[in-house]
């Protein structure tokens, strides 16, 4: 009998995550995570956006810091639990468009200047990233960014690492996708952020 084929992480994990607590990974109190969502303002590439997208958005934290960039800002996530939370906090601010997506089952049609993908790819199989990644290309439109932000260590909840998941799109997608390096290196001394070092950043713009 052939063994039945990895699944990517479902909402229903989420969900539960979100029922034991309404900010599990301490988005809002954790040194670590207020300093990545600062470093990821900072590191856009642009002073403003038209039109942008926020994969996976959680109870919308580093969306309320990302909506004063957008002209319209639609941010999605698996969990309508978390959405709740994400739409409470965000719901002084009409530029911004909350749904409850199953990425990559589910994926937009309308195309965006910004792509966010952030600590979202290693909850996917390698097929369901991939699938991810061909469809954050197609509605990225030429000249467009993306950027990325992953954690780099293994988590027992992790079927992939932020490592993996920036590699396929600088190794397999060169031909749509310029790679612009880690925004970072423009204003930050890594060597003496340790707390930095333990996150993967990546820009790119579509070609």
């Amino acid at each position: 009998m052939k063994p039945s084929e990895p699944e990517s992480v479902p909402s229903i994990f989420f969900d539960e995550i979100y029922r034991d607590h309404s900010d599990p990974w301490a988005y809002t109190s954790s040194f670590y995570e207020t300093s990545k969502f600062r470093t990821t303002i900072r590191s856009l590439p642009k002073v403003r956006f038209k039109n942008a997208f926020e994969i996976g958005c959680a109870i919308g934290v580093l969306t309320e810091k990302l909506a004063p960039k957008c002209d319209r800002l639609l941010s999605v996530d698996y969990s309508e639990l978390g959405l709740e939370e994400a739409r409470k906090r965000c719901k002084n601010l009409p530029q911004v468009r909350f749904e409850q997506m199953q990425i990559p089952q589910q994926f937009p049609t309308e195309q965006f200047d910004f792509i966010l993908f952030s600590e979202v790819g290693y909850y996917l199989t390698k097929e369901d990233l991939q699938k991810t990644q061909e469809k954050i290309i197609n509605q990225l439109l030429p000249g467009g960014y993306l950027l990325m932000v992953h954690f780099r260590y293994p988590v027992e909840s992790f079927i992939l690492n932020g490592d993996i998941v920036h590699d396929t799109f600088v190794e397999n997608y060169a031909s749509s996708l310029k790679h612009l390096g880690d925004p970072r290196q423009n204003f930050l001394m890594l060597d003496l952020a340790r707390h930095h070092k333990r996150y993967r950043m990546d820009l790119f713009q579509r070609l």
